[in-house]
C-alpha cells in the first residue's frame, strides 16, 4: 500500500519538526447574528508551518448545551479538492446560521451544534481565508500534505482548546473529503501509536456522497437514464465508447479524446444547461450574479457539486453567502484575512494547483484498514445526486463488507425522520465481546443532493445523531 509507506515517510518529517502556534479569538457577535445566542463562537489561524508561514483558517461553534465539553467533538471538511468548508459546511449545510434576503443571519433549527461542537476547517492552503507565505507552497500540492496539515491543525487546535483534548472526535466531510478523511484517520492512527500518552480520541468517520475511486464511484449513466435525464442511446454510448471515469481520467490528465467529447457533450444537451448534476431536481436562481458561477467554476469544480438546494436549498443562498463572508466587518468578526490575502474569499476558486492525478487515487483499501483498526464508518448518499450517485457508493460499500467479512446486521431498508421515509440504509459489523458492533453504514437520502444537508437538513441531523449514537438506522 503505497499510500501508507508516503503517509509514514511524512508522518515522521513533519512531526520531529512540529511547532505550536495558534491565533484565534472569541467571536463577540457575527454581523447580523440573532439576539439571544446563548452557545459560544470562535475563529482564527491555527499555523501548521511556523518556516513557510502556512496558516489554515477555523470557525468552531461550541454545542448548544450548557456543558459544551460533555458533547464530542466534530470535524468537517468539504472537498474540491479545493472548497470552502466555511462556505460549504458552515454557511450553507449544517452551521447555525445563514445569510437571509435581508442581510441578517437566519438559525438554522437543524445545525449540527445541537448535537455536538463542530469544527469547520479551510483546507488546504489556499482555500477561502487559509493561506501560505511561501507562494510555492500552493504548486502541487496533494493529498499526503493535506493529510499532513490537517493533523498538524488538530494537534496545534487541541492545544489552543485543551478543554477538548479528551472529547470523543468524529470525522466528517463530503464529496472528495472522502479522499482527505480516510487519510487523516489512519495518521491520527498512526499517531496515537507513537504516543499513547497524548492519543486522539477518534470514534468514526462519516462521508456523504464520497469520491473514493474513480473507477467505481462516478459513473452515473444509469443513474441517469433511471431518472430519464438521457436516452438509451446515449447510455448506451456510455457504455460501449466512453464512461464517467474514462472522461474524468482524461479531463484531469488534459488528455482529450474526440469520442470522449462526443459522447459528453451528447449527455450534455440531453440533461440540460440549467441542471445541476449534483442535484437533478434543481431550481435555478433567478437573481444569479457572477458569484453563484464561480462556485464551481476551474477544474475543481467538476467533482464538487455545484450547489445542491431544493425544497429547503434556497438556489440563491451561494450569492448570499458570497456577499457575507466578503464584507469587511464579516471579515473582521471572525478574525479572518488578517494578512490581507490579494484575493477575495471564494468557494472553490483560490491559488491552489493541486496535484490532480490524486482524484485517481483508491482510498477504499484506507477505509478498509480503518474497520479492520475498529474505526466505524457510516457512507451516506442523497439519491439525486449524479456526479456521485448511491448506486456507485453501494457497490462499494458491498464490496467492504464483503472484503472484511462484516455480517448484515439489517436488512436493507427504510429509515424515517419525523414520520416520514428518510431513505433506505444497512448495516454491517461483527461479533465483539458478546456484542454486535457496527462498523459500516450505507444509508441513502430520499429526495437529497450531492451536498446532503443543504437539500435536508432535518433527515441529516437524523442520520448525524445516528452517527454519533453509533446505531444503525432501522425502521422507527
Amino acid at each position: 500500500m503505497a499510500w501508507w509507506l508516503l503517509l509514514s515517510f511524512f508522518f515522521f518529517f513533519f512531526f520531529s519538526s512540529f511547532v505550536s502556534e495558534t491565533c484565534s479569538e472569541l467571536i463577540t457577535a457575527l454581523p447580523g447574528q440573532p439576539p439571544n445566542v446563548k452557545f459560544s463562537q470562535h475563529s482564527g489561524y491555527i499555523v501548521t508551518d511556523p518556516h513557510d508561514g502556512r496558516a489554515l483558517f477555523y470557525y468552531f461553534v461550541e454545542a448548544d448545551v450548557a456543558d459544551p465539553c460533555s458533547r464530542p467533538l466534530t470535524l468537517w471538511l468539504n472537498g474540491g479538492p479545493g472548497c470552502s468548508s466555511l462556505g460549504f459546511g458552515a454557511f450553507m449545510e449544517h452551521g447555525p446560521f445563514q445569510p437571509g434576503d435581508n442581510g441578517a443571519l437566519v438559525q438554522n433549527k437543524y445545525s449540527w451544534n445541537l448535537e455536538s461542537n463542530v469544527l469547520y476547517v479551510e483546507t488546504p492552503i489556499g482555500v477561502g481565508f487559509s493561506y501560505s507565505n511561501t507562494s510555492s507552497n500552493y504548486i502541487n500540492w496533494n493529498d499526503i500534505k493535506t493529510a499532513e496539515e490537517n493533523l498538524r491543525f488538530i494537534l496545534n487546535w487541541l492545544e489552543e482548546f485543551p478543554m477538548y483534548k479528551d472529547s470523543e472526535l468524529y470525522l466528517t466531510g463530503e464529496s472528495y473529503a472522502g479522499h482527505y478523511i480516510p487519510q487523516l484517520a489512519a495518521l491520527i492512527l498512526q499517531y496515537n501509536k507513537q504516543q499513547p500518552n497524548k492519543m486522539i480520541n477518534l470514534k468514526a468517520i462519516a462521508l456523504g456522497n464520497p469520491l473514493l475511486d474513480l473507477d467505481i464511484s462516478v459513473k452515473a449513466g444509469d443513474h441517469l437514464w433511471s431518472h430519464g435525464a438521457i436516452s438509451d442511446k446515449t447510455l448506451e454510448l456510455e457504455k460501449t465508447v466512453c464512461d464517467d471515469t474514462r472522461y474524468l481520467r482524461e479531463y484531469y490528465h488534459d488528455k482529450w479524446s474526440q469520442e470522449c467529447n462526443d459522447v459528453f457533450n451528447r449527455v450534455e444537451y440531453e440533461i440540460g444547461d440549467v441542471i445541476d448534476r449534483g442535484d437533478l431536481l434543481l431550481p435555478r436562481c433567478l437573481s444569479s450574479s457572477g458569484a453563484q458561477q464561480a462556485i464551481s467554476g476551474g477544474k475543481h469544480g467538476q467533482i464538487h457539486a455545484k450547489l445542491a438546494r431544493r425544497k429547503y436549498g434556497d438556489p440563491c443562498l451561494g450569492d448570499r453567502v458570497f456577499a457575507y463572508l466578503n464584507l469587511p466587518q464579516v471579515q473582521v468578526a471572525l478574525h479572518a484575512n488578517t494578512t490581507h490575502l490579494p484575493y477575495h474569499w471564494d468557494f472553490c476558486l483560490g491559488p491552489l494547483e493541486y496535484q490532480e492525478d490524486n482524484v485517481d487515487m483508491d482510498i477504499i483499501p484506507v477505509v478498509a484498514y480503518l474497520i479492520h483498526e475498529g474505526i466505524p464508518v457510516m457512507l451516506y448518499s442523497g439519491d439525486q445526486d449524479t456526479k456521485i450517485p448511491l448506486t456507485q457508493t453501494r457497490i462499494i460499500t458491498n464490496k467492504l463488507a464483503k472484503g472484511l467479512q462484516l455480517k448484515e446486521f439489517t436488512q436493507y431498508g427504510p429509515w424515517y425522520d419525523k414520520q416520514q421515509v428518510g431513505g433506505w440504509a444497512q448495516s454491517f459489523g461483527t461479533l465483539r465481546d458478546g456484542r454486535n458492533v457496527t462498523y459500516l453504514t450505507f444509508a441513502t437520502v430520499r429526495g437529497a443532493a450531492h451536498e446532503v444537508p443543504f437539500t435536508s437538513p432535518s433527515q441529516a441531523l437524523t442520520l448525524f445523531r445516528a452517527f454519533l449514537a453509533g446505531s444503525p438506522l432501522t425502521p422507527s
